[in-house]
């Protein structure tokens, strides 16, 4: 079976499978085109197609291909219109390059927006956190993320290797369970990823570069699990050993569009924030007490912290000098 990416090929599951996908994934897509504006279609076109051109470019690993998903970014940027953006977009890819299936492209759609609408409502709910933009908060995040792809890594490698790729009923675990929960291990992860925070402080990101590799992170850890739950739910015929290798081949690319999603909200939280839910931009960090020179550069009226030296009142100067002895 070609395993193209996370998209399920025709002859893969049985009928009940592809059919309820197709019931699925017109629920979302109603739910995606509801009340939706006309100044909102523009956007959903725009995200349908960098969706589309960001899966036509694959890279083959061994007998599967890889490729970026940016179902995480679609679901930040669109909201609940995602639901309608990544059908078109898999309906375009079947039709012009013979991406996925036709059969299958109801059960793929929900495996690509289900995990759209889990960054969107990730992203909302940890933008609302008092503390999300402050070092700690944002080194917590990025060693968290670092954290659970390094075991991750572990866990999805040593289980291929030791169960090999024949075709087997049931995975042994049980090697893979012991080398990545054993306390070196956890040890380790834990060193680089504060090793890695500590980076991503001395890089200066922006605030919302954290958030991003978190929701880009999750959204394709989640697209792949879902995948594998097809398969293995689904198939008509045993994929257990393909599904594995398809976890192991994507995980790279869970790290990459992580990177690629924080870098991207990073950068529309400073000129588009209103492409994110925003109405202004987020507030920023500066010092309580301003001096002179920074206000009057900025084009606003000098701070006048109370109890500074030097600071005059706040009544009327006198226009003359002072009488003279």
């Amino acid at each position: 079976m070609p395993l193209w990416a996370v998209h399920i090929a025709d002859g893969v599951l049985t009928t009940e499978w592809w059919a309820s996908g197709f019931v699925a994934a017109a629920v979302l897509a109603a739910l995606g085109a509801w009340r939706i504006r006309d100044e909102e279609i523009p956007r959903v076109a725009l995200l349908t197609a960098a969706f589309f051109v960001a899966s036509s470019f694959h890279i083959r690993v061994g007998p599967t291909s890889v490729h970026l998903l940016l179902n995480g970014l679609i679901g930040v940027i669109l909201g609940p219109r995602a639901c309608l953006a990544i059908p078109i977009g898999l309906w375009l890819q079947y039709l012009l390059i013979q991406h996925g299936g036709s059969s299958t492209i109801g059960i793929n759609s929900c495996v690509m927006a289900v995990p759209a609408l889990l960054a969107w409502l990730l992203f909302a709910l940890l933008r609302r956190v008092p503390w999300s933009r402050r070092p700690w908060f944002r080194a917590l995040l990025v060693g968290f993320c670092s954290v659970a792809w390094i075991l991750s890594v572990i866990y999805s490698v040593t289980l291929l290797c030791t169960n090999g790729l024949r075709t087997v009923t049931a995975l042994d675990t049980s090697s893979a369970d012991s080398l990545t929960f054993h306390p070196l291990t956890l040890a380790g992860a834990v060193f680089a990823a504060v090793l890695l925070a500590y980076a991503e402080r001395r890089l200066g990101n922006a605030p919302e570069f954290a958030l991003g590799l978190l929701v880009g992170e999750v959204a394709v850890l989640a697209t792949i699990a879902l995948n594998c739950l097809v398969l293995l739910w689904g198939g008509e015929e045993d994929w257990l050993t393909p599904a594995l290798i398809m976890v192991v081949a994507h995980l790279p690319i869970a790290a990459v569009e992580g990177v690629i999603v924080g870098f991207t909200v990073g950068f529309l939280a400073k000129v588009k924030p209103d492409m994110l839910g925003w109405t202004a931009p987020p507030p920023a960090a500066v010092p309580e007490r301003e001096n002179h020179a920074t206000s009057l550069f900025a084009g606003a009226p000098p701070h006048h912290a109370p109890g500074l030296a030097g600071d005059a009142g706040p009544g009327p100067r006198s226009a003359s000098p002072p009488a003279g002895r």
